[in-house]
């Protein structure tokens, strides 16, 4: 139930967006009377998809101690996998350790380069870019948490 639990929370949280980035309308092109016309903005590079999320999975692998029982909690709250929310009201310690051990895998430097070969953009780049300037573990975490539970909400 809980194997790669925060690779699935990854995955969960991750996919979807470049997606839809990708699938964006351009707006049809209106006519623009001269008077009309605004100087042209320059385009804002897209985030480093994998690089956003090395950066997070490393932060988080820094933050273990807080992390990992804060992403139990946020599975729980939103039962992602279906049935750990019992599971955490059976044992959340339990639930955490096998959490904690696989995440010693999972963390590991292979295990996230292949992670994050497979992941489109997060939800909230900036969010989430904004989260890894946090210096203190409870800062990061607790920004970095409802990045996630954007997903878990759906």
């Amino acid at each position: 139930m809980i194997r790669s639990l925060a690779l699935v929370l990854a995955l969960g949280s991750f996919v979807g967006c470049k997606k839809a980035e990708e699938t964006k309308a351009a707006p049809a092109a209106a006519k623009v009377e001269p008077a009309q016309a605004q100087p042209a903005q320059p385009a804002q590079a897209a985030p480093d998809t994998k690089a956003l999320c090395v950066q997070t999975f490393q932060k988080a692998r820094s933050c273990t101690a807080d992390f990992i029982p804060a992403l139990v909690d946020a599975r729980a709250k939103y039962d992602v996998p279906k049935g750990i929310a019992d599971e955490v009201k059976k044992d959340r310690n339990a639930v955490i350790d096998q959490a904690m051990k696989e995440w010693q895998n999972d963390s590991k430097d292979d295990a996230i380069n292949a992670t994050c070969e497979k992941m489109p953009a997060p939800p909230d780049a900036a969010a989430a870019q904004g989260c890894l300037a946090k210096t203190d573990c409870k800062e990061f975490v607790a920004c970095i948490t409802p990045v996630f539970e954007k997903q878990f909400a759906k």
